[in-house]
């Protein structure tokens, strides 16, 4: 990908195999937090549906920042240190299980289980199996298009301007993120 080049990955098929299990989840989260949470399991099924790819393609191109906005940096610095163990496998749809809310992390959070239909580089299929827990309006850092202090134009996920080195980062608010990512 050169620089300014725009990343167009589409999501791939997801489902979520006990959808009946959201009420009790949702409330569960409700309760640990203190205040209903803006989140439904639409936003966290296309979540998953379009974070499945950009973790296999940062994982394939060996460019990691762009999990940026989606995932949380913990997650990001744990994908750099592991650059590779994707396999270069394709994924080409994921099923969602639903697992609960664990409490004590002090942000309210949603654990699933995510079984990722993918194609190795040789054609063959096989499933890879992850655990997700996706923080509830959590900040995050994300980088910009162009550099506030002298103008120079970023490449995607450039954190640092390389004409005159600052740091471009901004934190925003999102409905969702990656917070913790287990592989198996």
């Amino acid at each position: 990908m050169t620089v300014g080049a725009t990343l167009q990955l589409p999501p791939i098929p997801t489902m979520v195999d006990n959808p009946g299990d959201w009420g009790s989840i949702i409330q569960e989260v409700a309760s640990a937090s203190g205040s209903p949470p803006p989140v439904t399991l639409e936003m966290l099924t296309g979540l998953v549906a379009s974070a499945v790819p950009l973790l296999f393609e940062a994982d394939a191109s060996r460019t990691s920042d762009l999990l940026r906005g989606t995932f949380t940096d913990p997650v990001i610095a744990q994908c750099q240190r592991n650059i590779g163990c994707l396999n270069g496998e394709h994924p080409l749809s994921s099923v969602v299980h639903l697992v609960g809310a664990p409490v004590g992390s002090g942000q309210p959070v949603v654990r699933v289980h995510i079984m990722v239909d993918v194609q190795s580089p040789d054609g063959s299929s096989s499933i890879n199996s992850q655990f997700w827990d996706l923080a509830i309006g959590v900040q995050v850092a994300v980088g910009q298009t162009t550099c506030p202090n002298c103008g120079a134009p970023l490449g995607p996920g450039q954190l640092i301007c390389d004409h005159c080195r600052t740091d471009v980062r901004s934190a925003v608010q999102v409905p969702l993120a990656v917070s913790r990512l287990e592989l198996y």
